[in-house]
């Protein structure tokens, strides 16, 4: 097989951030924890849960408040002082669902009631995709932390954390969430939600959180809830900052029991037809399947991304053949003695999509600046060659032979002498390419696998060189409280081992033809650290017989 060289060049500044990073959440293995099995020890948090008549559903209440009816108007209203400054909102939700589970969601407000300085409808719009996304995660809690304390006044207060693996990043501050469920003859009377440290939030770093739920029995029997209260603690850009809200149905819609009123006067409000309406748009198309796999508590990262990359490669290139116009060359270049040095800097831009929740498409494109050294080994073959031409004609009386005469003179005699030669190379290449990542994950665990097709053009001319394809194989760790992740693998860089083309440089014109012997392989090392909900920065490197690298990658999230 034989490859155009300007692959080699390609090689030294292959394309970086080949892994996507997400939060790989999955079910819960069958490990052992001491005499109990993970799987008895989940059970055993299953049947506190249906001893003390708390059902699956009442823990995604404190995520999301539109798990409590499938056609509901909700009533919410907030305040936040930071510093000196205070602002006010009141709105109200209203949330139909179809036949086919799809969620019709508006805003209805009064601007009158809207701070100026407060973009509460846009904050508003936000959350809510994300309570959207949170109503059918499967086992938002953590079975194994469930306890239960019967009290003295008949109550009982049921606990337990929320899980740490299926919090989408948005809403990951809830992993260090305790909840207490009051519980009494088997009915729910009240949840509340405090933290157990500081956390960060939209730009606040959060002292204090304390969200109190509040049930109520409908005359159907029908368990509801009936007030939701959150109260925030915190500072902001050293000010103090203060966070108020309160969320109560107004009316609860039924196929089986019609209309439940909550509170006559706010459905009144909220009937009037001069009240302003925004609509929600909740569905996303990618990625595909998205829903199924939240469902099982599974979190997905955003489903696009943008991203910059910058890489530095070095590599050494081992020779073992110099043939040029057909006519081999060995007998004067020793190929065992030259090498090639390579250096090369790249800087790309990548667009990537979750196709599905496994599989990542994306495309780049990018600069490589390329600084390259020959440093051939001359044998000393073309001078011997010659002094013995030379030796053969008649030598002068007196006088050595011409032949060792012209090894001796100062001008010619580096001919008959082994020396380096060496032959700097600068060189500027376009870059394009498209790839794709396939990814599966196990609670704290993930792997991955990544390819690459790519080009190169060198700067001046208009033609693309033949692709060439890269593999990264990955396993990965999680950090699941730092929403970070460590990975190791491999890397492969599908280089042949010959190199020929063609070279035209002013009255110089050749084809060549170059062995090389390269390894393929090479292991990677990074970590990838995610900041928010939309931020991340990944940092590789790469290590093998013949290059090392190390590659930088700043990407957002959408």
């Amino acid at each position: 097989m034989r490859t155009p060289a300007h692959k080699l060049i390609l090689l030294t500044a292959l394309i970086s951030s080949l892994v996507s990073f997400g939060s790989l959440g999955a079910e819960q293995p069958q490990k052992t924890t001491g005499i109990q099995t993970y799987s008895e020890i989940m059970a055993h948090g299953q049947e506190v849960f249906n001893r003390y008549g708390i059902s699956d559903d009442l823990p995604r209440l404190g995520l999301s408040s539109l798990t409590a009816g499938e056609h509901l108007v909700e009533h919410v209203e907030r305040q936040i002082t930071i510093g000196d400054q205070v602002r006010k909102s009141r709105v109200f939700l209203v949330k139909d669902t179809d036949e086919k589970g799809n969620i019709d969601l508006r805003i209805k407000y009064n601007p009158s009631e809207l701070d100026e300085q407060d973009d509460a409808i846009s904050e508003i719009e936000r959350n809510t995709r994300t309570e959207y996304r949170l109503r059918d995660y499967a086992q938002s809690y953590d079975p194994t932390s469930v306890t239960a304390t019967d009290m003295p006044d008949g109550t009982s207060i049921v606990s337990f954390n929320y899980s740490k693996y299926g919090l989408p990043q948005d809403i990951a501050y809830f992993r260090f969430m305790r909840v207490d469920v009051t519980v009494k003859d088997g009915v729910p009377l009240l949840m509340t939600i405090t933290n157990a440290k500081p956390f960060d939030y939209d730009g606040v770093r959060v002292a204090s959180y304390r969200q109190t739920i509040t049930f109520a029995t409908l005359d159907s029997g029908k368990l509801i809830l009936f007030k939701k209260e959150i109260d925030i603690n915190g500072s902001k850009r050293n000010q103090p900052v203060h966070v108020s809200s309160v969320a109560q149905p107004v009316a609860l819609y039924s196929e089986e029991r019609g209309v439940d009123i909550i509170h006559q006067a706010l459905l009144t409000e909220v009937s009037d037809p001069r009240i302003r309406e925004v609509s929600v748009k909740l569905d996303r198309i990618f990625p595909l399947m998205g829903d199924i796999v939240r469902r099982k508590g599974i979190d997905l990262p955003l489903p696009y991304g943008v991203s910059v990359a910058y890489r530095s490669q070095n590599m050494n290139i081992p020779f073992n053949d110099f043939t040029i116009d057909g006519v081999r060359l060995n007998d004067l270049f020793d190929p065992e003695d030259s090498i090639g040095t390579v250096k090369a800097e790249s800087l790309n831009i990548r667009g990537d999509i979750n196709i599905l929740p496994f599989w990542n498409v994306f495309g780049y494109i990018g600069k490589i600046n390329v600084d390259a050294k020959v440093d051939a080994e001359y044998t000393g073959a073309a001078g011997e060659f010659i002094r013995d031409k030379l030796n053969q004609l008649p030598a002068l009386p007196g006088r050595p032979g011409l032949g060792d005469k012209f090894c001796d003179s100062e001008t010619y005699g580096r001919l008959c002498h082994t020396s380096n030669v060496g032959i700097p190379l600068h060189l500027e290449y376009d870059l394009r390419g498209v790839g794709t990542t396939l990814s599966v994950g196990y609670r704290e665990f993930f792997a991955s696998v990544t390819g690459t097709v790519s080009q190169t053009r060198l700067k001046g001319t208009t033609q693309w060189g033949d692709p060439i394809a890269t593999l990264q194989p990955m396993l990965g760790y999680q950090l699941v409280d730092y929403r970070a992740q460590l990975f190791v693998g491999a890397e492969y860089q599908g280089l042949e081992p010959r190199l020929d083309g063609h070279v035209k440089a002013d009255d110089i014109e050749f084809d060549y033809d170059i062995g090389v012997d390269l390894n393929k392989w090479a292991y990677v090392v990074g970590f990838n650290k995610q900041f928010g909900r939309n931020y991340n920065l990944t940092y590789m490197f790469n290590k093998g017989e013949t290059r090392d690298s190390m590659t930088l990658n700043f990407g957002y999230r959408f």
